[in-house]
C-alpha cells in the first residue's frame, strides 16, 4: 500500500518584503503546522519573517534523503497591484 504525505507553504510577496509562513502538513482531511518545524527553519534567519524562507525546499530534500518520491508545484495569484500570493505544495509518496 502506498504511503503519501502532503506539505503546503504559503508565501506573500510585496515590493519590499517576502513573508514565508510556517509549512503545514495534511493530517487526514485537515492541515496543521509541522510539529518539528525546527528541521525546516532557515538556520541563518535573523528576523521572524524569514525564519521559514524556502522551508518547503528543505522539506523536499529531507524527504528525498529518506527515500520518498517528491513532486513540488506552485501557484501564483496576483491579489492587488503590488501583492502576490504564492502557494507551494509538496507531494511525497513511497511504496511500502
Amino acid at each position: 500500500m502506498p504511503k503519501s504525505v502532503e506539505i503546503y507553504q504559503f508565501v506573500t510577496r510585496t515590493i519590499k518584503r517576502t513573508i514565508w509562513n510556517i509549512p503545514r502538513i495534511r493530517d487526514g482531511s485537515r492541515w496543521r503546522n509541522i510539529e518539528n518545524s525546527h528541521l525546516v527553519e532557515n538556520p541563518i534567519s535573523f528576523f521572524s519573517h524569514d525564519r521559514y524562507e524556502e522551508a518547503i525546499f528543505r522539506a523536499k530534500r529531507i524527504m528525498e534523503k529518506r527515500g520518498w518520491n517528491t513532486e513540488i508545484t506552485d501557484i501564483k495569484e496576483l491579489c492587488i497591484e503590488n501583492l502576490t500570493y504564492q502557494h507551494y505544495r509538496l507531494k511525497c509518496w513511497k511504496e511500502s
